[in-house]
């Protein structure tokens, strides 16, 4: 269910890249200087990068690379003058700008570039997911790129992502061959992009194997198992903190998955996500591209898919999205926090507040039609404002065991349909049901309807119904307005059943008149139906 993660590191590494300008030397550049990236993929997904730049003139040039990992310079021929490693304006952990100037000898200038990254392709057979590191370099430089994949693959989407203006464009690689074993394709490259593939390997399947952590099971490739473990154990720790606060234990298996992206969850930004479908609810998927991200965001997607777990426990209905997203986004937060992840969760709850600057916050009842059909475009947004809500009453309530008691409020009321059924139940926890109204109100929520109030007002309807007259013609119409009535509120559709019952109240207070009414209704009728019937008879006389 969580998709914000994604989009938003995105648009970090977007103001990662356009800030290169500042860092790049002013000079001019000849079409005698060329860049060769090879990118070698092995079963396992790991990858090893080398980059050579060759020249024919001396000079200066730039190039960006990774600073989240060693890599090495090897001058092939000629000689290096000059380097410096910057970090990109703007910070991050992830890339630099490498500039050198360099002397050819024999009128030819030769240097390589090194590094390794272990299991950054993505592979669980058959399906594969390559992204390649970010390709920058200085215009007027000539660059290709070659991807050798282990295996023999089937390619499924090629493409470049442009980082500089966030977009993806479809492509198809200038040559394929095959050697040996090995898959190779050649790209002509564009300066500050990456290349991406989706493919999926021949005849093999993945080496799995299990880990438990109950109610935790997992399933993964071997190649995984160091990840599948650090996860199960962070699903122990948190499991035991949450069942403790929310009082929630599972009775059955929950099946933990990792999965390669497909093409359009990539582009969607999926992190994670909890099936609704019937037959599989009890499992946590996580997109093994979290692993891409800053340190502590695949864990901070897991806590937010495991809140999900809890939250289904209280049968609150699929279609208020705000609740479900609002309330895993602050649980994960506050657990990531808790257990040794603070600066994730630092990160991911500036990255809210961020979004939110300009936004009034006493009207986000924009929220509240958000579901799997209404999906608006800035989904972002959607979790900021459904996550403060959370946050704010949290902070000055209690936090988790605030929440804890709602929790427990909520599964007596046997599901939750409406945003009614949340506000009340936190005004009966505070001892003050207008106290709960009211903390909804002030974002500017609408529909918020009193469901202990109107609990009573039916009651009263109830009772006032019975005193009127059987022999009155009104009374089984009444009946079976007040039945519909108490349907809509059984079904904790409050909004319907409140706009009713105050119709209801109008016309309970006056069977007679109702009656005296209806009288006069089936009177005339009765008379116009004589008058028409009188004209008949005449017509066919004649």
């Amino acid at each position: 269910m969580d998709r914000a993660i994604p989009t938003i590191l995105l648009i970090v590494s977007l103001l990662l890249v356009l800030s290169i300008a500042s860092l790049i030397p002013q000079v001019t550049y000849t079409s005698t200087s060329n860049y060769t990236y090879k990118f070698m993929v092995d079963r396992d997904g790991n990858t090893y990068v080398s980059i050579k730049f060759e020249s024919e003139r001396s000079g200066i040039s730039w190039l960006i690379l990774p600073s989240y990992t060693n890599w090495t310079v090897s001058v092939l021929n000629g000689s290096l003058k000059e380097s410096e490693f910057k970090p990109l304006a703007g910070g991050g952990p992830f890339w630099g700008n490498y500039t050198f100037s360099f002397d050819p000898k024999g009128g030819f200038f030769s240097m390589l570039i090194e590094y390794f990254i272990p299991l950054y392709t993505f592979i669980i057979e058959p399906d594969g997911f390559f992204l390649s590191p970010l390709i920058g370099f200085q215009s007027g430089v000539r660059g290709s790129a070659i991807v050798s994949i282990e295996g023999s693959i089937r390619i499924g989407t090629a493409f470049y992502l442009s980082e500089s203006l966030n977009v993806i464009r479809s492509t198809n690689p200038r040559k394929i061959t095959v050697e040996g074993n090995t898959t190779i394709l050649e790209f002509d490259v564009i300066s500050t992009s990456r290349i991406g593939l989706t493919f999926s390997k021949r005849g093999v399947s993945p080496d799995m194997v299990s880990l438990i952590e109950p109610p935790f099971h997992m399933s993964i490739p071997s190649r995984y198992l160091d990840i599948g473990r650090r996860i199960m154990e962070l699903y122990g720790k948190a499991y035991e903190l949450l069942s403790d606060i929310l009082n929630i234990k599972f009775d059955e298996t929950i099946e933990v998955k990792l999965f390669v992206p497909t093409m359009q969850q990539f582009q969607e930004g999926v992190a994670g996500f909890v099936p609704i479908s019937p037959g599989d609810l009890q499992s946590i998927n996580l997109n093994l591209f979290n692993l891409r991200y800053i340190n502590g965001t695949m864990e901070l997607v897991a806590l937010h898919e495991l809140a999900h777990h809890f939250i289904k426990a209280v049968r609150l209905s699929i279609d208020k999205l705000w609740i479900h997203e609002g309330l895993a986004e602050y649980i994960s937060i506050e657990l990531a926090s808790m257990l040794g992840y603070s600066d994730i969760a630092y990160s991911r709850y500036n990255q809210h507040m961020q979004i939110l600057q300009g936004v009034r916050l006493s009207s986000l009842s924009f929220i509240q039609g958000w579901n799997f059909v209404n999906k608006p475009a800035d989904v972002r947004l959607l979790y900021a404002a459904s996550f403060y809500i959370f946050h704010y009453i949290g902070e000055k309530y209690g936090g988790l065991r605030f929440y804890g008691k709602l929790f427990d409020t909520l599964r007596g009321m046997g599901g939750v349909k409406e945003d009614s059924a949340l506000a009340t139940s936190i005004g009966l926890i505070l001892g003050d049901i207008s106290l709960g109204l009211s903390e909804f109100r002030r974002f500017g929520l609408t529909g918020i309807v009193d469901t202990i109030g109107l609990s009573s007002l039916l009651s009263y309807l109830r009772e006032v119904t019975k005193t009127i007259p059987e022999l009155l013609i009104s009374k089984p119409i009444l009946e079976a307005m007040l039945s519909q009535i108490t349907s809509l509120y059984n079904r904790g559709l409050y909004s319907e059943a409140k706009a009713l019952a105050e119709f209801y109240q109008i016309f309970v207070k006056l069977p007679y008149a109702i009656t005296v009414a209806l009288y006069a209704m089936l009177t005339v009728l009765a008379l116009i139906g004589l008058s028409l019937k009188k004209k008949i008879e005449e017509y066919f006389r004649e």
